[in-house]
């Protein structure tokens, strides 16, 4: 072990001069560090040049003497940390949490020597989504959304009329409960999950409405569905569907259906085009199901009004003044030539037209007896009551009548159709025009009270009934819905 370290000591003793002369070198080096390279400046000018949800770029304005920068950055409340280097007077972070604030300070280097880290120059970075853009399209007949693609985004809040009503994962969010002929406003945002959800700003504001078809209904009798809708100032043409099979395209607002079957359910759709602007309505869907069922007292006084209307629009029917035609006398019984050959076929004076109503529409038994007998009812209340149907109400206002009323006077008989309008045999003469429609105010003068007819008739009455689904009555499942709840 001596010799050993005596051979170290001739060694070193030896070279003493190189290890003085390395040792001399280092300290330049040192010296030089520490001397040579001038201090850097204090980063200036630091800014954020742009971010996003989850990185963050900054710049600042090139220093003098600087061969490079640190980038040092801290949550909101805590100490920097070091977080990378550039020979750049810019710097990227990434992999940022989404709303979360982030500071960041800048320290320029030159050799060893770097400037201060001054936090008061410090600037604040949030990672946010980007604001999402919104536009509406109703070409489809729908209330569809259509979002821009927020990068980082994992779902989006559809926001209506102030109200947030859900949310998608998808760009494109159609509004089922949107209300037809209404219009709505809507906004989105884009959110992120973190812990908790973070959210853009809203988007831009789309507003937008859905022109429903108006007052789309379907009757039937024994051998035609006639479906019938309002005209409207959207819609130039339409389709109507039976499920998804395309029956046929009208400009009208009707269409019709030839021997459809009985209590066979059907799922008829109504669609609206526009043809210029390239829009369409959303589609109105009637499930129903028809059935054969005894007319009851509200389908006979419809009935009656219907044939009521018939007569009046069929312009060959003038009013009678022949010695039959005028007091009793029916064409449909052939009851109404004159005693002499003289008087009209095709003729009815107020009463007989009135009381042809109920016996041709509505199918009463005994006003049909009397009228093929080639009497008529008078203009009496025992004349109605006689027949076992009416009853007698005194002189009511307009507007609490009912439909089919019978309005009886001294000298005049009407049918009461609704919505202030009546039918009757006006007895103006022989032109086209007497048996018409007219208004009730302008006639209700000759009223002296007022016959409700109380029958159901024994006429056969096609009820349009809807359906779900499945094809079951929906009155039906109400039925049993209210027996539940009394059994409950």
């Amino acid at each position: 072990m001596k010799v050993k370290i005596k051979k170290i000591l001739r060694t070193l003793k030896k070279n003493r001069r190189k290890i003085l002369l390395a040792d001399a070198v280092l300290y330049m080096a040192v010296i030089i560090t520490l001397f040579a390279f001038s201090d850097p400046d204090p980063v200036r000018g630091l800014k954020v040049a742009k971010s996003d949800y989850s990185t963050a770029s900054i710049s600042w304005k090139q220093c003098e003497a600087a061969s490079g920068y640190l980038v040092y950055r801290a949550k909101k409340g805590e100490d920097y940390k070091y977080v990378g280097t550039t020979s750049d007077n810019s710097y990227t972070d990434t992999k940022l949490r989404t709303g979360t604030p982030y500071n960041y300070v800048v320290v320029a280097r030159n050799g060893l020597k770097t400037s201060d880290l001054n936090r008061k120059k410090a600037v604040e970075v949030t990672p946010a989504l980007e604001d999402p853009k919104l536009k509406i399209d109703t070409s489809k007949g729908k209330m569809e959304l259509v979002i821009s693609d927020v990068k980082g985004a994992s779902a989006y809040e559809i926001i209506r009329d102030g109200k947030t009503i859900g949310t998608s994962k998808k760009t494109v969010y159609i509004d089922e409960k949107a209300e037809p002929d209404t219009p709505h406003k809507y906004e989105v945002k884009a959110l992120r999950y973190v812990d908790d959800p973070v959210y853009s700003e809203a988007s831009n504001t789309a507003q937008a409405l859905l022109h429903q078809i108006p007052n789309f209904e379907i009757t039937a009798d024994e051998s035609t569905l006639s479906i019938d809708w309002d005209s409207n100032d959207y819609y130039d043409n339409y389709k109507v569907y039976s499920g998804d099979e395309l029956l046929g395209e009208t400009e009208d607002t009707s269409y019709s259906i030839d021997d459809y079957k009985l209590d066979t359910a059907y799922d008829i759709k109504v669609v609206g085009f526009n043809s210029v602007e390239k829009y369409q309505s959303p589609e109105i869907e009637k499930r129903f199901k028809v059935s054969e069922e005894p007319m009851d007292n509200e389908a006979a006084r419809q009935a009656a009004c219907d044939w009521a209307v018939m007569i009046a629009n069929d312009n060959s029917f003038t009013y009678g003044e022949g010695d039959r035609a005028h007091h009793c006398g029916c064409y449909f019984c052939g009851t109404n030539t004159a005693a002499k050959g003289s008087g009209y076929e095709k003729t009815y004076c107020c009463n007989p037209f009135v009381h042809a109503c109920y016996a041709h529409g509505a199918n009463d038994p005994q006003m049909l007896r009397t009228c093929q007998n080639g009497d008529s009812v008078g203009m009496n209340e025992s004349d109605y009551t006689k027949y076992g149907n009416w009853e007698r109400h005194s002189k009511p206002a307009v507007s609490d009548l009912q439909m089919g009323d019978v309005l009886v006077g001294s000298h005049h008989v009407m049918i009461y159709l609704g919505d202030g309008q009546i039918a009757h045999a006006a007895g103006e003469g022989w032109g086209a025009d007497t048996i018409r429609v007219d208004n009730a105010s302008s006639y209700y003068s000759f009223c002296d009270f007022v016959m409700r007819y109380t029958g159901t008739g024994s006429g056969t009455m096609y009820k349009v009934r809807e359906v779900d689904s499945r094809g079951k009555l929906i009155e039906e499942k109400e039925e049993e819905s209210e027996e539940e709840q009394e059994d409950a």
